[in-house]
């Protein structure tokens, strides 16, 4: 941040103030995992039954077996000592064993704010600076929902988020990489692409960031780099990928439950049903209100693309406080007790509830924090028009603009439940780092404007801040 009193004080003050925001974080967490209404926590989709699976029957599920026995299997590896040490400890409730495995989301979180100080630190900012990045980054109301949930997803964005702390450290420090840094870019690619199918996004980052390399005439050691980390990451996950073509004769399974990948309805038909020119927080604030009926992958306002990105980074849009907005509903009592079948073996008769109670977060609170939440995406974009010709953030935009070109793929592919923030939140170092960058622009440019915009996201801090907490306890 550029020189200010603030800053000074920051400076000054930087261990108390980082304990204060590390003691926040952990105090807020705590509440959400005393308020969480299922042992599983708040997920999308029930990725804890892979896990259940290999502890029950000793091996990797099948795709079949269970709703979501599909995707690549290493959080379903990584999860199972923690399900049956839980389990162990609950005296053999298998709902002991989702507690802990939903507490080791907590893990992934916490390395996520770990990369993004660790990616402020090596673009050289200020401690001030690197406090506000954290800050955002524990407030910020996606992350915090899913530090709670036995889902991939959190893994995912752990392994990515540390996957481009060190691309950037390959395209800042060259010299210091030598063959660790291909090695160690090859492995995260590898595991992330053996949590998701999203995770193959690592490669072409890598390709990008060594094909500058290539093209400014470091041509030997780029290609050797990208074959390196090619190499090791199809060591890491070409196992999975090659018994899914011997099994199929495909690279992507699809989920038992799902025709096929692809969209029923032909590409300009899904086109038109994506809004990517309207901004309505209004609408996202009305989904709220109880005489909103309709799930929200039914909603218009869903398909909305840069209001529902927003909704979703900065509350629930209702997901799990509106009963009717959900897509499924659960057997009663799954979840709890010693034994908990899968979903899809109980029967069509069994008696079924909502998956999430309804939660009473207040609705001018919804609506302020949706409004404050624009300060650092406006920040954000002010600090990316404005280190566009910088080289050292390169990286930054190629991960950026491939991460949204795929996922703007993804969107117009699907047929329903396409837009989640979840699927990108592997951004959020480069979205708090060009938060900074955009505050420090103001400042340099004028320094009025640039203490109001610091004024106005401390304002946003405290809001998400107060977000967090009625989420976790209403």
């Amino acid at each position: 941040m550029a020189t200010t009193d603030f800053g000074r004080w920051a400076e000054k003050n930087y261990r108390p103030i980082l304990w204060a925001l590390i003691l926040a974080a952990a105090a807020t967490r705590a509440a959400l995992v005393f308020g969480s209404p299922r042992p599983f926590g708040y997920v999308w989709d029930l990725y804890h039954e892979g896990v259940m699976w290999i502890n029950d029957h000793g091996r990797l599920p099948c795709l079949n077996d269970c709703w979501e026995c599909y995707p690549p299997p290493l959080y379903f590896i990584l999860g199972a000592p923690f399900y049956a040490l839980g389990k162990l400890a609950a005296g053999g409730a298998a709902a002991g064993g989702l507690r802990l495995l939903t507490l080791a989301s907590m893990l992934c979180a916490g390395a996520v704010v770990y990369c993004c100080d660790r990616t402020l630190r090596l673009l050289r900012a200020p401690k001030s600076s690197r406090l506000l990045a954290v800050a955002l980054a524990l407030v910020f109301p996606c992350l915090f929902i899913s530090s709670y949930a036995s889902e991939s997803d959190a893994l995912l964005v752990a392994l990515m988020s540390a996957f481009f702390y060190r691309l950037c450290v390959y395209h800042l420090h060259p010299a210091k990489s030598s063959w660790r840094g291909p090695l160690v870019l090859g492995l995260l690619a590898g595991l992330s692409a053996l949590t998701k199918y999203s995770g193959l996004l690592a490669l072409p980052a890598a390709a990008a960031v060594m094909g500058l390399r290539f093209l400014r005439g470091r041509r030997g050691r780029a290609a050797r780099d990208f074959a390196v980390t090619a190499a090791v990451a199809a060591a890491v996950c070409g196992w999975h990928y090659a018994g899914n073509w011997r099994a199929q004769h495909k690279l992507f399974l699809r989920p038992p439950w799902l025709p096929d990948f692809s969209a029923s309805r032909p590409f300009k038909a899904n086109l038109a049903r994506y809004d990517f020119a309207s901004f309505k927080i209004k609408d996202v604030v009305d989904l709220y209100r109880p005489e909103t009926t309709g799930e929200l992958n039914d909603s218009k306002v869903y398909y909305s693309v840069f209001s529902t990105l927003h909704a979703l980074s900065w509350t629930d849009m209702t997901f799990f406080s509106v009963p009717a907005r959900q897509p499924w509903k659960l057997p009663a009592g799954y979840g709890e007790g010693s034994v908990i079948p899968m979903v899809i073996h109980t029967p069509a008769k069994a008696v079924r509830v909502a998956a999430y109670p309804a939660k009473r977060v207040p609705l001018w609170l919804i609506d302020l924090v949706l409004r404050f939440g624009l300060v650092p995406a406006a920040l954000a974009l002010v600090g990316l028009l404005a280190t566009l010709r910088r080289r050292a953030l390169e990286p930054f935009l190629l991960f950026c603009g491939l991460t949204f070109g795929v996922y703007a793929w993804w969107i117009i592919g699907q047929d329903s439940w396409a837009i989640k923030t979840k699927y990108i939140l592997f951004l959020l170092p480069a979205y708090a780092a060009y938060a900074v960058l955009g505050l420090n622009a103001l400042f340099r440019a004028n320094r009025r404007l640039g203490y109001a915009a610091a004024a106005a996201l401390v304002a946003a801090l405290i809001v998400g801040e107060a977000y967090l907490w009625a989420f976790a306890l209403c």
